[in-house]
């Protein structure tokens, strides 16, 4: 009787020990997790290129802050985050008509 009771007990921890992996391969656990990290590959991309601004705008170069502002924004827009997106665009705005340049409007 005891081998049962212990064969049982191995069957359950087996499930339980192999769910997460189940889950994972065939309940679309490998998607969850790669747009997770799309999502942070993303918004990381865009704080590169928020860094990026800074240095173009410490340069003193008009034109080149006005486009480092534009590639910020677009890097906003591609991590799908609204609000910095919008901050961007009125600071792409901003420094392009400092620089002479016209940009479309949103």
């Amino acid at each position: 009787m005891r081998g049962k009771d212990l064969s049982a007990a191995q069957t359950i921890f087996c499930f339980i020990a192999l769910a997460p992996c189940i889950w994972y391969f065939f309940c679309d656990g490998i998607e969850v997790v790669a747009r997770e990290n799309t999502r942070a590959i993303d918004r990381n991309a865009a704080f590169h290129t928020v860094a990026q601004y800074e240095i173009a705008k410490r340069s003193g170069l008009a034109k080149v802050a006005c486009a480092q502002a534009g590639a910020a924004s677009t890097s906003f827009l591609r991590a799908k985050d609204e609000k910095d997106y919008r901050t961007w665009k009125n600071t792409e705005e901003s420094d392009c008509k400092i620089a002479g340049i016209e940009i479309a409007s949103s």
